[in-house]
């Protein structure tokens, strides 16, 4: 069924087949693709299925190990790119506990440049990369960025793009992967942009123009040199006569790029023709492709998302625990939706603002409804949170909603546009924690740090689905800007939750359990794992501690925490956040301020490393943040590990066997 894929395993026994066998190879890797990916593993499926045939023609085309570099942005189309660089037999893993990452790893393989899992990067390391070649006078190596048009609109890639396009005799390609879509269906200028141009007359007959361009190129590129910029200047010349405003070559080539394009993305002869004919081009180069995202399947069901994640199958996860043992509950994002539409409906002043994640934070059933009052900013992070400002100053209610890894892409304007001047604006910080499949890149484990530097910034985080309802209202009130984070996961079943609290103070936290060996204040995601986790001391040893809901990050309860500390033998902390800069770091800085007695406390949080991809319990577990985890911790410190309940006997964990003290 795969018989040209498994022939295919590496770029080298790639270029080993003829070019006429690669449209059948395409068809093999989508199948192989789909079968592995919406059949097993879940994963990124929509960009992968739409770069089939462009990745196979760069690797046919160019020397991707020794000499050439291919960066690609945001990674989810990098799918293929495995198949072919030595990755099928594990493909199987991808994204599973110790498998294979979903996303570019040079961990994994030499042929990643890079890790990456945040888009509209892939401009600037490309272009790096080309002035290092440029600079060492390796003239035979091109670098080659692969971007979708949802990405190109990212700040970080319009930088790159304004600076590239003022280089000369580099050999730096933009392969500008157009398929309409980013995570949803493009939006913004840039969007509108070539979408004027895909229903224009000047694309339906660009393959005629582009044609005649290479027989003038073809022409007169036998002595290379002045010939190939006089007629570079002439083609440039002719597209603006012939091409309409709309064509994007009229964009390109004013920034000072040789646009060609644009081609059929899915056709591979004429994806070899191009990559042939650019590398004699002596200047940065834009290589337009069209392709459609998900190509091959289930394309006649309309679907404007293009599939671009498959779940996990049931049959990976199924032997999977529950991640605590009251979970059962509401996905902490769609309690964050229905607060949501709640707040919309009592108040026309409420507006929400995400960034290219329409679905990821749940905000689309939201724009259906207020379709005035949502607003997403396309890839773009930076402004959504300039824009937010601009909404509270002009007399709205702003929640901005951004997953808790994209938003450390706008710490200039938190300090700026927020705090400095106390603009009171919600950010709802989705994918606080660990994030489970997609691993390293997406992980929100920093949050903290970069918010709790700030002055004038509240930040809380909620320990059920009640909570998370209660601190939105709370944070849309106050008159300083507030962040609110919580989890990928479930929250505890309704019939599960703790009763509801004592109403929200700035600062305050909550008593949950009393006891006197000890004192576990937990944050957020984590506040039932402790519980659970006391239980299991409790049962184990007899001990009684007292648990506190801690609610807030910062402020936080000063005067609570000092009692306690100056109460307790042992005190911990514990966050699902990294070590440094988090929760535990700024309990840490107040006992000493307040000269308490800092050896009393323990900080149970991430150790200074990425935590990778794996189902969110199995990596919970592997940092010691499961209740089984956080208790293991616990009994550690208080001299307990390896005891049982009974005074004096100690358990062999081992063999599970007893033995008198």
């Amino acid at each position: 069924m795969y018989e040209l894929l498994e022939k295919a395993n590496t770029p080298d026994e790639l270029k080993k087949l003829a070019a006429s066998d690669l449209p059948k190879l395409a068809e093999q890797m989508r199948q192989f693709i789909i079968d592995s990916v919406a059949g097993r593993t879940g994963g990124h499926l929509g960009s992968g299925l739409g770069a089939v045939e462009l990745t196979i023609a760069l690797h046919y085309c160019f020397d991707v190990l020794n000499k050439d570099s291919v960066v690609f942005d945001v990674g989810h189309q990098c799918y293929p790119h495995k198949l072919l660089t030595g990755r099928r037999e594990q493909f199987g893993t991808l994204r599973q506990y110790k498998g294979i990452s979903g996303f570019p790893d040079p961990k994994e393989s030499p042929f990643d440049r890079v890790k990456t899992g945040h888009g509209g990067t892939s401009l600037s390391t490309a272009l790096g990369i080309a002035m290092a070649n440029k600079q060492q006078g390796f003239k035979d190596r091109t670098s080659i960025a692969v971007i979708g048009d949802g990405a190109l609109q990212e700040g970080q890639a319009l930088e790159a793009l304004n600076h590239g396009g003022d280089m000369r005799d580099m050999k730096y390609v933009i392969v500008l992967n157009d398929n309409e879509h980013g995570i949803g269906p493009a939006t913004g200028a840039l969007a509108n942009y070539f979408s004027k141009f895909r229903t224009s007359q000047a694309y339906t007959s660009a393959k005629k123009d582009i044609k005649k361009m290479l027989r003038m190129l073809d022409e007169q590129t036998g002595s290379f040199g002045k010939a190939v910029h006089d007629v570079l200047d002439h083609v440039k010349a002719g597209l603006h006569g012939l091409m309409p405003a709309t064509h994007p070559g009229v964009l390109f080539e004013e920034l000072g790029y040789f646009y060609y394009g644009p081609i059929d993305g899915h056709d591979i002869p004429t994806l070899l023709d191009a990559f042939e004919n650019i590398q004699r081009v002596p200047k940065p180069v834009v290589l337009h492709v069209m392709t459609k995202k998900g190509k091959g399947f289930n394309n006649d069901e309309p679907d404007h998302y293009a599939y671009h994640a498959a779940k996990t199958s049931s049959k990976l996860t199924a032997h999977l625990p529950k991640e605590f043992k009251l979970s059962g509950g509401p996905a902490y994002t769609d309690v964050f939706i229905d607060k949501t539409f709640e707040m919309m409906e009592k108040d026309d002043k409420v507006v929400a603002i995400t960034a290219a994640m329409l679905q990821g934070t749940g905000l689309e059933r939201v724009q259906q409804k207020y379709p005035e009052r949502v607003f997403d900013v396309g890839m773009a992070e930076q402004h959504a949170v300039g824009f937010a400002q601009g909404l509270k100053l002009g007399g709205m209610k702003p929640i901005c909603a951004i997953y808790s890894t994209f938003l450390q892409r706008s710490v200039d304007q938190l300090f700026q546009e927020l705090a400095l001047i106390k603009t009171p604006v919600l950010l709802a910080l989705d994918r606080a924690g660990l994030v489970g499949p997609d691993g390293a890149t997406h992980n929100g484990v920093f949050d903290i740090a970069y918010l709790s530097m700030l002055p004038n910034v509240v930040l809380m985080a909620p320990r059920d689905a009640t909570e998370l309802k209660s601190m939105m209202d709370f944070g849309l009130g106050l008159k300083v800007p507030s962040a609110v984070r919580f989890p990928r996961t479930k929250a505890p079943s309704a019939r599960n939750e703790l009763p509801e609290g004592p109403p929200l103070e700035v600062g305050k936290a909550e008593v949950l359990t009393e006891g006197d060996d000890g004192v576990v204040i937990a944050y957020g995601s984590m506040v039932y794992h402790a519980l659970e986790a006391t239980e299991i001391i409790h049962e184990r040893h007899g001990k009684k501690l007292t648990v506190v809901n801690a609610r807030f990050a910062k402020p936080f309860d000063e005067s609570l925490f000092a009692k306690l500390i100056e109460k307790h033998e042992f005190v911990f902390t514990v966050e699902e956040h990294m070590r440094r800069g988090g929760f535990g770091s700024s309990v840490l800085e107040f006992v000493n301020k307040a000269r308490l007695e800092a050896n009393k406390l323990e900080i149970l949080a991430i150790d200074d490393c990425f935590v990778d991809h794996g189902a969110r319990v199995e990596v919970l577990e592997e940092v010691g943040l499961d209740p089984a985890g956080i208790a293991a911790s616990i009994e550690r410190r208080m001299g307990l590990a390896g005891k049982n309940r009974e005074s004096g006997s100690t358990r062999n964990v081992a063999t599970g066997s007893s033995v008198s003290g």
